[in-house]
């Protein structure tokens, strides 16, 4: 009896949203792509590429480690790869070398900011979960700081 009700309210407590629970994952999924892409940036000669590229991989890995937390207390399952899309968005910069992958870069690090402020957006103002809400909400500074140094990275290299 009494077991019955506490897991009753238990799944009351975690059940979340298709739309909350498809932000959880393809949020994860990107980052982890984003982290990927800002990691090749890594080899780049530009030191200012370097830094840019490390600051981008360890925000977001810390924020991915707040989200797989999030993920975990709501039960939503994560997968831990990049979705197929996300990666397939980053993979020309691998052939690309010196000064034309720092531009390729630059320009892709500016467009997956984008997409990603946007669904971050979209998450912190029409998510039905408070808790997800708050998450979007949280990282969307660090996004849109990321979206500012990528265009600042781009017109020091150029286009």
């Amino acid at each position: 009896m009494f077991g019955l009700s506490v897991l009753a309210s238990f799944a009351n407590d975690v059940d979340v949203s298709r739309a909350d629970k498809s932000f959880l994952q393809k949020a994860y999924q990107d980052s982890l792509a984003e982290i990927d892409a800002a990691r090749l940036g890594l080899k780049s000669a530009n030191a200012d590429v370097k830094t840019f590229a490390d600051r981008v991989a360890a925000d977001l890995a810390k924020a991915n480690a707040e989200l797989k937390t999030l993920a975990g207390t709501k039960q939503v399952t994560l997968s831990e790869n990049p979705s197929l899309i996300a990666e397939a968005k980053s993979t020309p910069l691998g052939v690309k070398s010196d000064e034309s992958f720092d531009k390729a870069f630059a320009q892709t690090m500016i467009d997956n900011q984008k997409r990603a402020i946007d669904a971050f957006e979209k998450a912190a103002s029409e998510g039905k979960d408070p808790d997800v809400k708050a998450f979007a909400a949280k990282i969307l500074p660090t996004l849109k700081v990321h979206l500012s140094m990528a265009e600042e990275l781009q017109s020091r290299i150029g286009k």
